[in-house]
C-alpha cells in the first residue's frame, strides 16, 4: 500500500496517518480529528461511492436511503468482526491493548467517576492504534519515508515558531515558546526527529548530498532549539542514545582501532558533560572574594547600606546581600510599579525579595540607583515572578541550572520547593510512595489518583502551592498508585512482551522511540496528556505493526 496507489480508500488511510504524525508536535485539536478519520476508514474499509450512488439513482431518495444505511450497518459489522478476530489473534497487539484495559478494570476501585472519564477519553489511542495498526495492511518503507518527512517537517515549522517566540521575548517562561503541546512532549518529538534524520543522512541512499547536508544543519538547530528551551529530559534521551549506539558498534566492530576510539569516546564524552556541569555549578554558587572595607558604605541618595552576607546567599554566583537600602527600594519601586513593594507577584512570591533577586542577576545594587535602571520590560518580569534576568535573556542549560540550584537552596532553606521542577518532583515522589504504601496491592483506581494526590499533600502538610499539586510526574509510580503492584507489574509486562514477541528491537525506528519514551516515563506522566499518550500510542503501534521492515516482505492482514 503507497502514496501511489490507485485504491482511492488506501490512499485516504495514508494521508490520514500524515495529517496525526504532523499534528502529535503542533495540534491537539487536529490530533483528535485525523484518529475519528482514521477510525472511520478503518471501520468502513471496502465502502464505495459507485454502489451507495447506485442506491439512490435506482430506489430514490428514502428507498435509497433505507438501503444505503443497510449497506453502512452491514459494511461496519463485518468490518468490525473481521478485524477484530485479527486483533485477537495478534498477541503483542493485545497486549499493548490492555494497558487501557487496565483503566477500564481500575473502575472498580475508583470513586470519583468524573476524573475516569476524562481519563479513559484522553487514553483511549492505547486502545484505537494497536487495534487499527495491528488489523491493516502495512506500509512499505518509501511510504514510510514520506510520513516521516511530514512528520520533520511539522516540528521544524514548530521549532520556527518557537524561535519566533522567543526573539519577539513576549513570555515569562521560555516554556511559553512551545504553544502547542507542553515543552517536554515537543522535545521528545524533537528527539525522535533528529535520530530521524541521523538514519536518513547515514543509511539511506534515497536522499542527495545536498539533501543531507540540509538534514545535518537540521540537526544541529533542533539541538539548538532543545538547548534554547531547557529540555533537560530531551537532552537526557539523546546523551542515553549516543552512548548505547556506540556500546552497540563497540561490540559490533572488529576493528580494534575503532573498539579503541569508541572507548575513548565512552570515556570522553561523559566526563566533558559532567565537567561542564561541575564547572558551571560551582562558578554558579562560589561568589568573589570581597574585601569589606573596600565597600561603598552609603547609596548616592546618602542612605546607608545594609551588607548580609551571612549565610552566603548567592545568586549566579553574586552575593544577594551586598548593598540593600530598603528605603529607598521601597520608594524607588512603588513609583515604578502598580504592585506593592510589599506585596506579591503573581506567582505569589514577596516581591521585595524577587526584586533583590532581579537586581543582583543585572549587577545592579540594591537601591533607588538600581531600581531605576530597571526597564519597564524588567518590571514587567519581576511582577510576574521572573527572580533573574536571565531566565528570560539568556535560556539555555546555564540558565536551567541556575533554576535547578536555587530551587534546591531555597528547598533546603525554606522546604518550599513550589516553582522548581526538579524539586517538586521530590515532593511528588514522597507523595507517591505514601499513597503506594497505604495501596500497595490494587491502588487508589482510575479516577482516584488526582484526589488520592491532592488529600496526601495535605496530610504531609506540603509547603508546596497548591496550584503545583500534580501527579507523579514519572508514569511508573502513576500506574503503581492507580492500580498497585499487580497493575504495576502488568504495565511492565505490556510494555516489555510485544517488542519481545514481534522482535521489534531489530528495527532502528522503533528502538529509538521506544528509549526515548521509557526514559520520558522515568521523568514524566508521558501517558496522562493528549500529546504524550499520542505520540506514544502512535508510534509505538505503527513502528510495530503499521510498517513493513525494510528488506522484507510480509503478508497483509487484511484488505483495506
Amino acid at each position: 500500500m503507497t502514496l501511489e496507489s490507485k485504491n482511492i480508500h488506501s490512499d485516504a488511510y495514508i494521508v490520514a496517518i500524515i495529517i496525526i504524525a504532523i499534528s502529535i508536535p503542533l495540534s491537539k485539536f487536529t490530533m483528535s480529528i485525523s484518529e475519528f478519520i482514521l477510525f472511520g476508514l478503518w471501520i468502513w474499509s471496502g465502502f464505495h461511492f459507485r454502489i451507495a450512488k447506485r442506491f439512490f439513482k435506482y430506489q430514490g431518495f428514502w428507498g435509497g436511503s433505507y438501503y444505503f444505511f443497510g449497506y453502512i450497518f452491514k459494511l461496519t459489522y463485518s468490518n468490525f468482526v473481521e478485524k477484530m478476530k485479527l486483533f485477537f489473534k495478534n498477541k503483542a497487539a493485545l497486549v499493548l491493548a490492555s494497558i487501557y484495559f487496565l483503566h477500564i478494570a481500575g473502575l472498580i476501585t475508583t470513586n470519583n467517576f468524573d476524573y475516569a472519564a476524562k481519563d479513559l477519553r484522553v487514553k483511549l489511542p492505547l486502545l484505537l492504534f494497536p487495534v487499527i495498526f495491528s488489523t491493516i495492511n502495512k506500509v512499505n518503507y518509501k511510504t514510510f519515508r514520506q510520513i516521516m518527512q511530514f512528520y520533520i517537517a511539522a516540528i521544524f515549522a514548530g521549532t520556527l515558531i518557537s524561535a519566533a517566540l522567543f526573539f519577539k521575548g513576549d513570555y515569562y517562561d521560555i516554556r511559553e515558546i512551545s504553544p502547542f503541546i507542553s515543552p517536554i512532549r515537543f522535545g521528545l518529538n524533537i528527539t525522535f526527529a533528529i535520530f530521524i534524520l541521523l538514519y536518513f543522512i547515514v543509511k539511506d541512499k534515497f536522499f542527495k548530498k545536498s539533501i543531507k547536508i540540509f538534514f545535518g544543519v537540521l540537526i544541529a538547530w533542533f539541538i539548538e532549539i532543545l538547548f534554547l528551551m531547557q529540555s533537560l529530559t530531551a537532552l537526557s534521551a539523546i546523551f542515553i542514545l549516543i552512548v548505547g549506539f556506540l556500546i552497540y558498534f563497540g561490540f559490533k566492530t572488529r576493528f580494534l582501532y575503532f573498539r579503541l576510539i569508541i572507548a575513548s569516546l565512552l570515556i570522553a564524552f561523559p566526563i566533558g558533560i559532567a565537567y561542564y556541569i561541575y564547572h558551571d555549578v560551582k562558578q554558579s554558587i562560589t561568589p568573589p572574594k570581597i574585601n569589606p572595607a573596600t565597600l561603598d558604605k552609603y547609596t548616592a541618595q546618602g542612605n546607608p547600606y545594609i551588607f548580609d552576607t551571612i549565610p552566603p546567599v548567592v545568586e549566579d554566583g553574586k552575593y544577594i546581600g551586598l548593598y540593600i537600602c530598603y528605603k529607598e527600594m521601597k520608594k524607588a519601586w512603588n513609583k515604578r510599579s502598580h504592585s506593592s513593594f510589599d506585596g506579591k507577584t503573581k506567582t505569589g512570591e514577596n516581591i521585595k525579595d524577587v526584586l533583590i533577586r532581579y537586581l543582583t542577576s543585572k549587577n545592579l545594587r540594591k537601591d533607588a540607583k538600581g531600581v531605576n535602571a530597571l526597564t519597564k520590560k524588567d518590571i514587567v518580569m519581576i511582577e510576574n515572578g521572573v527572580a533573574n534576568y536571565n531566565y528570560i535573556a539568556n535560556p539555555g542549560l546555564h540558565t536551567r541550572l541556575l533554576i535547578i540550584i536555587k530551587g534546591y537552596n531555597n528547598y533546603e532553606i525554606t522546604g518550599d520547593p513550589s516553582g522548581n521542577s526538579i524539586m517538586q518532583r521530590v515532593e511528588y515522589l514522597k507523595a507517591a510512595l505514601h499513597i503506594i504504601h497505604d495501596n500497595f496491592w490494587i491502588g487508589v483506581g482510575t479516577g482516584d489518583i488526582e484526589d488520592a494526590f491532592y488529600s496526601e499533600f495535605n496530610k504531609m502538610h506540603s509547603k508546596l502551592k497548591e496550584i503545583f499539586w500534580f501527579h507523579a510526574h514519572n508514569q511508573f509510580l502513576a500506574f503503581f498508585v492507580a492500580f498497585g503492584l499487580f497493575g504495576f507489574l502488568f504495565f511492565l509486562f505490556a510494555l516489555i512482551y510485544p517488542v519481545i514477541i514481534t522482535r521489534a528491537y531489530h528495527d532502528y525506528f522503533f528502538i529509538v522511540f521506544y528509549v526515548i519514551a521509557l526514559f520520558s516515563m522515568l521523568t514524566d506522566d508521558t501517558l496522562e496528556t493528549q500529546a504524550g499518550v499520542t505520540f506514544f500510542a502512535f508510534f509505538f503501534s505503527f513502528l510495530m505493526f503499521g510498517k513493513k521492515p525494510k528488506k522484507k516482505t510480509l503478508t497483509h492482514t487484511s484488505k483495506l
